[in-house]
């Protein structure tokens, strides 16, 4: 009866081991979830300080003289009294360039390999 006793005693306890490790397995396998999330966590946090910090910086500049004034002399056309403006306009008017005379006289007096090296490069 002893040996029954041990072969029951080694038996239980072995059903303990492997419970006991699964739930250790089950933790272990919480935690690295757990510190997945955490991670992930720690980085939003991180971008939305910084998100704050460039949105109190930006907020800090448009309330400053300098942001109304640029956007008064943009909106508005406005300029001080000691500011001389200028006003420039693009040109919309197409102007072909002709080649000039003197290329035309060099291009008469070319050789015809001559020509066709500079039209196979793109002069």
């Amino acid at each position: 009866m002893p040996l029954l006793q041990r072969k029951t005693l080694v038996i239980v306890l072995a059903a303990l081991l492997v419970w006991l490790g699964y739930g250790s397995w089950q933790v272990r396998d919480q935690r690295t979830g757990m510190d997945v999330q955490v991670k992930d966590l720690e980085s939003r946090a991180a971008d939305l300080e910084q998100n704050n910090k460039f949105l109190a910086s930006s907020s800090a500049y448009f309330a400053s003289d300098a942001y109304l004034e640029r956007q008064a002399r943009l909106k508005l056309n406005y300029k001080l009294a000691d500011e001389q403006v200028a006003f420039v306009y693009k040109d919309t008017s197409v102007k072909i360039a002709s080649p000039s005379k003197e290329f035309k006289a060099q291009l008469a007096e070319m050789p015809n390999w001559k020509k066709w090296w500079y039209y196979l490069l793109g002069y």
